[in-house]
């Protein structure tokens, strides 16, 4: 009879520790892959920001979506997670190379 309470104990503290360490460690992950997603979607923006910039298209340091969407530099952009897509009044400054989502 005590050996199967300190059998089932242990594994409930064994449950309880493995929970302890996945949740965070998982949480973690997650978080870290949608960081990536959106960095990559900034870098991409910013950057034909400036290209439209450079190629003389683009005369603002505050470049929308629209315009670059308009100037055929990008095509319709998407959030990575929502799956929405990203407000046309969002806009690239070009002075700290900075991408602002307008929500």
């Amino acid at each position: 009879m005590e050996k199967k309470k300190i059998n089932s104990l242990n594994i409930i503290l064994l449950i309880i520790v493995l929970l302890l360490i996945i949740v965070p460690a998982t949480m973690y992950i997650i978080k870290n892959h949608y960081d990536s997603m959106y960095l990559v979607i900034n870098k991409k923006i910013v950057e034909q920001a400036n290209v439209c910039y450079n190629d003389g298209n683009c005369t603002n340091k505050k470049i929308t979506m629209k315009e670059l969407i308009e100037k055929k530099y990008i095509e319709k952009m998407y959030d990575p997670i929502s799956k929405e897509l990203i407000n046309l009044d969002s806009y690239v400054n070009l002075d700290n190379n900075e991408f602002i989502i307008v929500k």
